[in-house]
């Protein structure tokens, strides 16, 4: 359809409909990436021979060439960014620039349309090739560059991955002298090795003006078990990446799973989100450095907390100090160890919390050890109590219990405070708090969702029989079976 609007006219009618498949999708025959890889379809022209006689078509008789360039520029980005396709921000830039002459002129001079990096595994020759193009195409625009290199063959020993510090130097090198012109920068990897070798290298970046968003993952949960040590232990020193962290000026979302800086020195000032997940707890900061990046980031509006915080002192429990956080709005914790979540729970005063998460990370890890969380929620019970609560259940929207194991007692009281509730998401849990579920349904007026996911089917018949359900209440249920939406019932 594309080839034959741009040779011969067709109605007003045809062009609208053409235009409209093209901007909310892709076109069916747009090559994978692996496709465009293994093809020179990066700098290749149309033959010089079509060429002409394409220019004079469109010329003639395409519509399209009634549209303004600058138009066309913002329907080419419109079409072609999405924050959650990245790889169709690879391939539809292409697929646009070898319509036509016309397209590929106008493509080619918008810069904003090859401002995303994406390299994978199996890398090859033609992702370099393709991110040296990029980088010159993109002119000085701001750059968003994704890299996932984990393997889904990896044999789990440190030292065989595909991907090593070698692999991750070049490609450093070959992105590092952009880093004035860095926005986001995304690293996925299944070892440390490329991980150190980025810090190492972002080092040597005294001044990152434009990077907003970070996230750093060595994709691996088991680092956050009760007294796991970090692995390799001869890279276990953190390193002071960003000069220090005097060139991270204008940082503003930051997630690190698996991977520890240099604490003291992290630049960390100003965010507004911030993820710490599925740490080993000798790298994390101590009490005094997590206090002053906490101090450092008052406008927190969403902090992810899921395995270790800082290190706490079991004997020093008296001279724990307060964190305020007056703007967070999303709090997501995950604990290994239900005396330290309380430790460290019992530091945070967040009033204006509308979205609370927690979770019992050790069931994912080792569900064979699962553990009593009734401690946990008999503390925010006893803080609800008082005329000021550290975190305000009455005042939350949204509520997620993830691999909770706890008294009956303790969950019904807690549940009991969610006077604003609105949605709530049960997973993984187990008989005892679904039945205290169904006893508080009716106590929660404002609650319009439930979902219940990871359950145990007949228990969830047995919590919540069919005439249970308060009027108006959406009850939807996922299973590893089976999915039950049992919509205003």
């Amino acid at each position: 359809m594309i080839y034959s609007d741009a040779c011969f006219p067709l109605p007003s009618s045809c062009h609208i409909t053409f235009r409209l498949i093209f901007v909310s999708g892709a076109p069916r025959s747009m090559p994978s990436l692996q496709e465009l890889d293994s093809q020179d379809v990066i700098v290749s022209p149309l033959t010089s021979k079509r060429r002409p006689q394409i220019a004079f078509h469109t010329r003639r008789y395409s519509p399209v060439q009634s549209i303004p360039i600058e138009l066309m520029s913002e329907i080419f980005i419109f079409a072609s960014h999405s924050p959650d396709d990245i790889r169709g921000a690879i391939s539809q830039p292409i697929t646009i620039s070898h319509v036509c002459n016309h397209w590929r002129q106008v493509s080619l001079s918008t810069a904003s349309l090859w401002t995303t990096i994406f390299l994978a595994l199996p890398l090859s020759n033609n992702q370099l090739t393709r991110t040296i193009t990029w980088i010159f195409r993109s002119r000085n625009r701001p750059l968003r560059i994704h890299m996932d290199f984990r393997d889904p063959s990896w044999n789990w020993d440190e030292g065989s991955h595909s991907f090593g510090w070698k692999a991750m130097e070049n490609i450093m090198r070959l992105i590092l002298p952009q880093a004035p012109r860095w926005h986001c920068i995304e690293l996925l990897t299944d070892t440390w090795a490329p991980i150190f070798t980025f810090l190492s290298y972002t080092a040597r970046v005294k001044s990152a003006p434009l990077l907003q968003n970070i996230r750093l993952a060595r994709c691996n949960e088991y680092f956050a078990a009760k007294g796991e040590p970090f692995r390799p232990v001869n890279l276990a020193l953190p390193v002071a990446w960003f000069g220090g962290g005097a060139g991270l000026c204008g940082l503003r979302q930051l997630s690190l799973s698996g991977v520890h800086i240099d604490w003291t020195n992290s630049g960390l000032r100003g965010l507004k989100e911030l993820e710490l997940k599925y740490h080993a707890q000798q790298v994390m900061p101590t009490l005094p450095e997590f206090m002053a990046t906490m101090h450092a980031n008052p406008g927190l509006e969403r902090l992810v907390i899921l395995g270790w915080g800082p290190k706490l002192d079991p004997g020093s429990q008296t001279v724990l100090q307060t964190i305020q956080l007056p703007q967070l709005r999303e709090f997501e914790f995950g604990f290994v160890d239900v005396d330290y979540a309380v430790d460290l729970l019992s530091m945070f005063y967040v009033p204006n919390l509308r979205d609370l998460s927690i979770e019992d990370v050790a069931s994912d890890i080792r569900p064979s050890q699962s553990q009593d969380c009734s401690r946990l929620f008999d503390y925010i019970n006893f803080i609800n109590e008082t005329d000021s609560p550290r975190i305000p259940l009455s005042s939350l929207l949204s509520l997620s219990l993830r691999g909770i194991r706890a008294g009956n007692a303790s969950i019904r009281q807690f549940l009991g405070h969610l006077y604003s509730i609105e949605s709530l998401s049960v997973i993984g849990i187990d008989a005892d708090p679904l039945w205290a579920l169904c006893s508080i349904l009716h106590t929660c007026p404002t609650l319009s969702t439930l979902t219940l996911k990871d359950v145990d089917t007949a228990a969830v018949a047995l919590a919540f029989p069919a005439n249970s359900f308060p009027p108006g209440l959406r009850i939807v249920i996922d299973t590893c079976t089976d999915r039950d939406d049992f919509g205003g019932m």
